[in-house]
This record gives structure tokens, sequence and C-alpha cells, in this order.
């Protein structure tokens, strides 16, 4: 890999400044590209048609920093109508020769150090295992950099995951929606007709409680009912954003439910509960006001 130098000083030398910002970011990218192909800072015209305008092209010519077939600067070779030359290139890059010869040391010394790792095995009488891309000069694979963002190969062994639902006091755990468990409690009995009702209504999703959950969905089935809870739980199903994993989910909402007051037949509604919708108290009071207006027009 070849490098194109610039100088520290260059971002504020004069002829920087007269060529422009955009004739620089063209000088940079053929620079790049003439220390790549080794062309001791030989341009051909048609990369720097490929990387720039004619306008900036010119910028470069007219700024000193290019020279076109005809110039006069010594210090830099001859030209064809074809090609550019960058100033003072092999002042501050390698010339060809000297990139070459400095490719075949480096093959060379590699080659001595894959030689000298070969006999090292077999003195030690291993099989010969040497990569033929190996650096020497740096104990790497070619010229690939070590990666530090890589993570750890070691194996980090998994950690044992409490158990979701907390053990009753007969050591069993609570029912799952849906699933039958080997063991004969499957749960405290107050429990199960939600547990069924849930299931009936397609929410098979497990129980998880944590702190005075167990306790506050005890009293919210005692002072709600199951079907006004089943209610409430099928609006908060339907409307959920993504997935419900765990009953959870209903909690909060059962437990912020006021105590319903009671339908002529004796049963809970959730509609005595949550109480009209804004939609609904909105058209009210429009009916309201129209009825005013028309009384108002008729005693007129």
């Amino acid at each position: 890999m070849s490098w194109f130098k610039i100088d520290d000083g260059f971002h504020c030398h004069p002829k920087v400044f007269a060529a422009g910002t955009p004739a620089i970011g063209l000088y940079v990218r053929c620079g790049s590209w003439a220390a790549q192909q080794v062309t001791d800072g030989v341009v051909p015209k048609h990369v720097a048609k490929m990387y720039g305008t004619p306008r900036m092209i010119k910028a470069l010519v007219d700024a000193g920093l290019w020279h076109q077939k005809g110039h006069d600067c010594e210090s830099c070779p001859e030209l064809d109508a074809n090609s550019y030359a960058i100033h003072q290139y092999l002042e501050r890059n390698p010339s060809r020769v000297e990139t070459e010869l400095a490719r075949k040391s480096k093959s060379e010394r590699q080659q001595r150090w894959r030689e000298g790792k070969k006999k090292e095995q077999v003195n030690q009488g291993d099989a010969p295992n040497v990569d033929g891309h190996v650096d020497a000069s740096t104990s790497r694979h070619g010229d690939a950099a070590p990666d530090p963002t890589r993570p750890d190969p070691t194996p980090v062994p998994p950690t044992e995951e409490p158990p979701p639902y907390p053990p009753q006091a007969d050591g069993h755990l609570p029912a799952v929606y849906g699933q039958a468990p080997a063991a004969a409690a499957v749960g405290p009995d107050w429990l199960q007709p939600l547990t069924a009702a849930m299931g009936t209504a397609g929410m098979h999703v497990p129980w998880k409680f944590k702190g005075d959950d167990l306790v506050r969905l005890h009293n919210d089935i005692q002072r709600l009912g199951v079907p006004l809870m089943v209610e409430q739980a099928s609006r908060s199903w339907q409307s959920a954003r993504t997935p419900v994993v765990s009953s959870r989910f209903f909690y909060d909402s059962w437990h912020a439910l006021p105590t319903p007051a009671p339908t002529p037949d004796g049963r809970p509604s959730l509609r005595s509960v949550t109480g009209p919708s804004k939609t609904t108290s909105y058209l009210e009071s429009m009916a309201a006001i129209a009825d005013e207006l028309r009384a108002a027009g008729g005693n007129q």
C-alpha cells in the first residue's frame, strides 16, 4: 500500500487558497490515484476528468499545483498533451523505483521469516504450518490491522433464570392460560374462574406477579367480578400495539377501574365504570346547543 503525502501546512498555502476547496478535492483524489498506480505524480487527463470538472482542473493549473505540457518547472517531469503532473510530487512521495525496491525488500524479509519459522517447526517435530500471508515485520496477516471491536469469543455460560411465577404455599406454580400443569395444584382456587374465562376469550398469557400483585388481583376480582375484568382485558388486548406476553399487561388497567354501579339486572357494566366517551360527550353538548338555538329562533 502506498500513500499520498501532503505536509501539515498545506491547508493554508497560498496556492491552495487560490485553487479553492472544490479543486483541492480533485487534487487529493488524483494524488491518491497516482500513489496507488506509482506514476511519479503524473495524472492522465481522462483520470482527471473522471474525478473533477474542467473548471477544477484549470484552477489547479492556474494556481501552480498542477502542470501541463510546456511547463517550465525544473523539479517536475516533462509531459505530453494527455497528462498533468502534480507539482513537486517526488519531493514528498517515493518514486516508482523506491516503491518497487521497498516492496521487493519486504517480500524478501517475509520469505526469510517463513523459512525460519518452517525450520523451527520441523526441528521441534511439528508439521509445518506457516501462513504465507503473514507479514514478518508486523506478525500480522497481510496489511489488515487488528479490529478492537470484535467480541471476545470466550463462551459465557448462560445464567439460570428464576421461575417466571412465584410458588404458592404448597410449593406449586400458578396456572398458565390454556396449559394444564403436571402438578395437581394449579394456583389459588379464586384465580381459576378468571383463568378459564381469559382462556375462553383467546387471551393465552402466563400469570406473572411482583410484590403485592397477587393481593391486588384477589381484591380486584372480588370488587369487579370476572366478566367485567375479561371485558376490560379484551379491550386492552385489541388495542395493544405489540403482542401481549404477560398477564401483568392487564393489572394496572384492572386496578384503575372504579367499583362499578350495578345495572338493573344486578350485573356490573364496563360502560358504567368508564362513563361516556369524549366523542359521545361532545356530540351531546353540540345537540344541546342546537336545541337552545332552535328554541331561541322560535321565540323571535
